[in-house]
């Protein structure tokens, strides 16, 4: 099919699909799966971004299938014999018959002349030119039938290049074997967790050769229990070391679903490594503060934080973005960690920052709808393990290692050290603060949400902190000066403001009734 034929095949679709006449998920899915496996790929890439597109839509994407019809075996013979040469010096036998084929590739058994057995994974025939005039074509279609008019909330030849462009890098092989070796070197200490080892001699751009993975996939309950393994003990270890990729590492598997996670040996093998997030030293600090001040309920550190992971698109009005907060820690407050709604509490706090125009990193987002994959997995599998619960754990331990390093202790001594010194400048920095009040010097700022009686009630409360500050001087000054005279006008001096204080604050409370 030429490129003409292709775009009339396009703009067909999507009259076809009533676009013109508004959106659903299910009609959007529907459209993606017409257009056929390239859009498949770019939809599921789709549904990691939650920063782009309403939950309800990623849900819908991720339910994709990408079963695509394979590649005819001399098809992958023309690929291998121009990736390799004479391939069957390589490999003593191929099997004819896919294990599976997506939009991307297609995987077959096979034997190395060496005797191990192993999995080739092939790209499909010429899809990297294929995508491209697809994406170049699809934008076309978006200008010929005047889209972003209809879609004013976001630019879609913008949305459709980002999600070419990470379709383009899971179509280079040789950044999936970097990948795999990364996620390797990152769990070396862990023994029950891994990926499949890959012959770094035999990757190009077209094709991976790996490690035969023949176990058993995760969701599989029945096989795993005919096979004497303890559920509890799986969802456990995915779910801590999931968490550890997530805030140790900073480089986590983007799409963990349950076909990506196979159980061999006694081992929990991660595959399809193809998509990854990463997240950098900086956000996984403020990640693990944040997590912190939301299991310890601080509604004014979850703000700092979040908005230091963020970027804003709009005005934010912080009162009401406190009060969104409380109302989702409050609905939590009172339920055991281990009971908590991950995803539901995940989703409120994600509509929520939309709804105070915050948009999160997109490596968040991707962790997110991680998260939310391994909760589905736990209560498929393990449901009495709490993803909640462990995240908790993890971040209460980070703490505590954190107090107990030398040089944390260090710090902690040089800071009582510096407040030492501090204090005894408190009575000469007082004198200052009432110096530049006098003069006019000093401005305080305040954000209010009320009427002018707060106004009122903040001016009468200044004036009572600068008059019990000056009370407090007269008081020290008694102390410190020799003079009997000096200390008696002092004292009478502090006496006076002392009742002048009280006084006031009486009346305050007549006014009150």
């Amino acid at each position: 099919m030429n490129e003409k034929e292709r775009l009339k095949e396009i703009i067909h679709i999507l009259k076809e699909s009533n676009i013109l006449n508004g959106i659903t998920p299910e009609k959007f899915c529907n459209i993606i799966e017409k257009l056929g496996p390239t859009f498949i790929k770019i939809g599921q890439i789709m549904s990691n971004r939650m920063d782009i597109f309403p939950k309800e839509y990623c849900s819908c994407l991720a339910k994709l299938r990408n079963d695509v019809e394979p590649m005819t075996f001399e098809e992958v013979s023309e690929i291998l014999k121009n990736e390799y040469g004479d391939y069957k010096e390589i490999f003593s036998y191929i099997d004819k018959n896919c294990l599976g084929s997506a939009s991307i590739a297609q995987v077959h058994k096979a034997t190395l002349t060496t005797g191990e057995s192993v999995v080739i994974k092939v790209q499909r025939k010429d899809i990297a030119n294929k995508m491209a005039m697809d994406v170049k074509l699809l934008k076309k279609a978006i200008s010929i039938l005047h889209l972003n008019s209809i879609f004013k909330v976001m630019d879609l030849n913008e949305v459709i290049d980002q999600m070419y462009s990470v379709a383009k890098e899971e179509m280079n092989f040789e950044i999936e074997a970097s990948h795999i070796e990364e996620f390797n070197n990152n769990n070396k200490e862990i023994v029950y967790v891994r990926a499949p080892n890959v012959h770094q001699n035999l990757v190009t751009t077209k094709v991976l050769v790996m490690e035969d993975i023949d176990g058993i996939i995760i969701k599989n309950k029945e096989n795993l229990l005919k096979s004497g393994y303890d559920l509890n003990e799986i969802g456990l270890k995915v779910c801590n070391n999931y968490i550890k990729q997530a805030l140790d590492d900073g480089f986590f598997h983007a799409d963990p679903h349950p076909d990506n996670i196979i159980i061999l040996d006694g081992q929990i093998v991660f595959i399809d490594l193809g998509m990854m997030g990463r997240l950098t030293k900086r956000n996984r600090t403020l990640l693990k503060k944040c997590l912190k001040a939301i299991v310890k309920n601080d509604i004014y550190e979850v703000e700092r934080n979040l908005l230091d992971l963020s970027d804003t698109y709009g005005d934010i009005n912080h009162i009401k973005l406190r009060r969104d907060i409380e109302s989702i820690l409050s609905k939590n407050a009172t339920v055991e960690l281990k009971n908590t709604d991950t995803v539901g509490f995940i989703n409120s706090m994600y509509n929520m920052l939309q709804n105070n125009n915050i948009r999160l990193d997109k490596n968040i987002t991707m962790l997110i709808r991680g998260i939310s994959v391994i909760e589905g997995l736990l209560e498929e599998i393990s449901p009495n393990i709490s993803l909640f619960t462990v995240l908790s754990n993890k971040v209460k331990e980070d703490a505590l290692d954190d107090i107990l390093k030398k040089e944390n202790f260090i710090k902690i001594g040089q800071d009582l050290l510096n407040s030492s010194a501090s204090i005894t400048k408190i009575p000469n920095e007082t004198l200052k603060l009432l110096t530049s009040i006098n003069r006019g010097e000093t401005n305080f700022n305040v954000e209010l949400n009320d009427s002018d009686h707060k106004i009122d009630k903040l001016e009468k409360m200044l004036h009572q902190i600068i008059i019990g500050l000056l009370d407090s001087a007269l008081i020290l000054g008694a102390t410190l000066v020799n003079s009997i005279l000096l200390r008696n006008i002092y004292m009478a001096c502090a006496f006076i403001l002392t009742v002048w204080i009280f006084i006031s604050m009486y009346l305050d409370h007549i006014d009150k009734g």
